[in-house]
Order: structure tokens, then sequence, then C-alpha cells
């Protein structure tokens, strides 16, 4: 009776195995499959992936044990997947919107997705907007024309505005936020109190506020009132570190314009040693509890004067002349105080790294040598240099802006539920960070791109 009741048991467990339904593959519009994906929380790489897309969404990271079923599917080659590249502080908006809208696509083409513009006029930004339909456009946040305390005998003055009682700031708050802007930025010239006002005309209007170090409180003080990043590795930054920024700030301006006959790199190294680092990184981790994140840009305050050599031959006629405008400042040529000057750059990215204070990553462009697009490659190249480990140097165009620009929940990462905004490199950029020039595949705001239309994308930008 045993061994009939077990040969019974054996033939239902048989039977039941071969009637067992397998498991249902996952749908995807989208999977790329054979690619790296490269984690920005944990700088740790998921090898011989495949990413599962449905919509605008990742669906999934499979392995090869996963089944799944998709409408396209690509050879992703052995590519590294990084979330899409923000530029944190790029100038788009600044001529126009037809120009803006003719640039923008470059910067897809290299692996840019979001930026963050820091000054335009009002009809610019209310123009582009109307006409960035395509979703061949990185998304942009927008600041509108930046606030100025004082008026300026020179400048565009579409790009001011100028406030002064709390009547005017609270007017010119609403005035742009109704213009569409996501932020606003200050310029110069805001003391404490005016500052607050504007901070809480801002919060009114759901706006955060941008800018430069204003003068009359150390960055940490500034930070308390609101505000939500300093732009520029600039002496008013280090207002707070028992040196005072605006006398050197004065000396920096007069030997690039007045023939004062003093260096940049001699004046930079005498900043440096004025600093009390202890006060300093103490200030900026106050600063970083306030809630304060830095974007550096270091290819406009402390490009190599070498790198700008190799730049300028590239450069557009119209551009030529202002990249030749920085290297001016360092016409000697002298080897030994451009090594200085660099030095000098990075003795106070070490400060602010020391810190702990968000570093985001940004470029400026086109001020002086910089270019939409290429200028993020040579500003991520510039922040390693400067000491930031290559987690961080990653983390500063991906986790860190999404997190700080209040898209933590849905971009900075490759992970399920994430937004499908990606990249492919060629090259691992935990090993090398030239990997971010040139992109092999992107997908953003619900279309794959892969190498060959990312170039088509380059090649159709300005080309005068």
């Amino acid at each position: 009776m045993r061994a009939i009741i077990t040969s019974l048991a054996l033939s239902l467990t048989v039977g039941l195995a071969a009637c067992a339904t397998p498991p249902m593959p996952m749908r995807a519009d989208l999977a790329i499959r054979n690619v790296h994906v490269v984690d920005t929380r944990r700088g740790r790489v998921l090898a011989d992936r495949t990413l599962l897309i449905r919509g605008d969404r990742i669906a999934a990271i499979a392995d090869a044990s996963t089944p799944y079923a998709a409408d396209l599917e690509v050879d992703g080659q052995g590519a590294y997947a990084i979330p899409g590249l923000w530029d944190a502080h790029i100038h788009l908006l600044q001529d126009d919107a037809d120009s803006a809208l003719r640039t923008a696509p470059v910067l897809l083409s290299y692996g840019v997705t979001h930026v963050r513009d820091m000054g335009s006029s009002a009809r610019a930004l209310t123009a582009f907007r109307a006409g960035a339909k395509s979703p061949d456009l990185p998304v942009i946040l927008a600041s509108g024309p930046p606030f100025w305390a004082f008026e300026l005998p020179y400048g565009d003055k579409s790009q001011q505005r100028i406030v002064g009682d709390a009547a005017e700031i609270e007017t010119a708050v609403r005035d742009t936020a109704g213009a569409g802007a996501d932020l606003i930025k200050i310029y110069a010239g805001f003391e404490p109190g005016p500052m607050a006002v504007l901070m809480e005309a801002a919060r009114a209007q759901g706006l955060r506020v941008a800018g430069h170090a204003q003068p009359g409180a150390p960055l940490d003080a500034q930070a308390r009132l609101g505000l939500a990043t300093v732009e520029h590795l600039e002496t008013s930054t280090f207002a707070g570190c028992d040196v005072d920024p605006d006398a050197y700030f004065e000396r920096i301006i007069a030997a690039r314009f007045r023939g004062s006959g003093e260096t940049l790199p001699a004046i930079f190294t005498a900043f440096v040693a004025d600093i009390d680092r202890d006060a300093c990184v103490a200030m900026f981790r106050r600063a970083a509890d306030a809630g304060l994140a830095i974007t550096p840009t270091l290819t406009a305050t402390f490009l190599p004067p070498a790198t700008a050599r190799r730049l300028v031959a590239d450069l557009l006629p119209a551009q030529r002349e202002t990249c030749e405008l920085y290297l001016a400042a360092f016409s000697e040529n002298d080897p030994v105080g451009e090594a200085a000057y660099v030095a000098a750059g990075n003795a106070l990215m070490e400060i602010v790294h020391a810190s702990g204070l968000p570093i985001l990553a940004g470029t400026d462009a086109p001020a002086f040598c910089g270019t939409a697009g290429a200028s993020l490659a040579v500003e991520l190249e510039l922040l390693q240099l400067s000491g930031l480990s290559p987690l961080e140097v990653l983390q500063s165009a991906t986790l860190t802006p999404a997190r700080v620009f209040g898209f933590g929940d849905r971009l900075g990462a490759i992970e399920p539920g994430m937004d499908a905004d990606f990249v492919l490199l060629r090259q691992n950029p935990l090993v090398d960070v030239s990997a971010y020039a040139e992109p092999v595949g992107l997908f953003s705001r619900g279309k794959w791109r892969d190498q060959t239309e990312l170039m088509r994308l380059r090649r159709s930008g300005p080309s005068n």
C-alpha cells in the first residue's frame, strides 16, 4: 500500500509540474539590453542588465534570467547607463528665444537633459515657453530677468529687474512668476533687509531664490534667509571666512581691466592664504545645514589657461573674442603662474568640499570659452581635478541637482519607477572622466536616440 501511495504522489507531482504555467514575460515599449547600469547612490555598477521602459518610466532593470517582451529592442553594446545630466547654471535664453531653440538640441547631444537657465528677458522666456514643443529639447528651469538692487550704466536693461523698496520687490516677483519663471535669480546689491523681503515674496509665489552671494552678511546667514544656491566660486562666496572679499574683487577688476600690474595668479594665491580655513569650513557647513548648495562654474571662474587655449580654436567667431578676453589675463604665458592659478581654485574647492556643501555642476556657458553641452564635460573634468571623487562628480550632475531642485523622487538615479531619463556612455565614468564627452545613446521625454541621432542634433546647432 505504501508503495502505491508513493507512486500516486510522484505521478501527481510530475503531472502538476508538466501543467505549470511559465512566468509571463514583462511587457515593455523599449528594451535596451547589454548595458551596465551605474548606481549613482552607492557608486556600484550593475553589469549586463536590460533596461525595460514603459511610457516614460523605467519598468524594470532586468538580469539575464528575466523574460520580457518589447515593442523595440536595442543592443546597448556594453555601454554604461547613467541618469540624464544637468547643467545647473547656463545662459541659454540670454539672446532670444529663437537662438535658444536652435541651441538647446545640442545639449541633448551631450547627454544634458535638464538645465537651469540663469538670466533672460521676460519676453525671451515667454516666447521660448510658447515655442518649446519638440521632445528634442532639454527640460529647462528658468529664472527670467535677474534682480538687481541698483541700476547699471551698461548691459541689456531687458535682462535686469531693478528693485528697491518692498512694493517694487513684491511686484517684480509676481511679474516674474507670471512670465513662467521657475526661480528668482539675484545678482547684486541686496543687503539683508531687502533680501529678506525678496525671499518672503518669492516663497509666496512658490519660487526659490538663487544667485550671487550678497553684501552685508556671511553666506550662512544668507542661506538662513532662504538663498537656495550660491553661484560661482568667486571672492564674494567666501564672505564669513575672516577675509575681505570686496577688497580682493577690486584687485581682480583692476588687474583684468585697468592695467594694475597685478596678475590673477598672485591675487588668488594671496586670497587663499588670507582665508581662515577652519572658520570657512565651519561657515559653509552651517550654510549646508540651512539648505544651501553651490554651483562653482569652474569653466568660467578657474578654467586652466591651457584648456582655454585648446578650446578657443574650435569656437565660433562670435564667441572667440570672449575666450581671448579671458586669456588676456594670462598674456605672459607663465607656466608657474598658470599652475598657481589652478592651484588656488583647487584650494578654494577643497574648502567647499571639506564642508559637505552640496556641489552642482554648472558651466555659465556661453561665458568666456563656454559652449552649450561641451562645457559640461569640461566642468566635470575640472571638478574631479579639484578633488571630488568620480562618484561625487557624477552625482554633481545627476543625483544632487535632482534633489536640490525638487525632483529627487523622479530623477537622478536609474531605478524602477523613476523617469526614463538616461544616457549611455561608451566608458565607465567612475573610472574615466572623459567618458562624458561622447554619449552613444539617450532616452528622454519618451524618445530613444542612438549615436547617429545624437550627432545629428549636435550638428544642428548654431554655425556662425
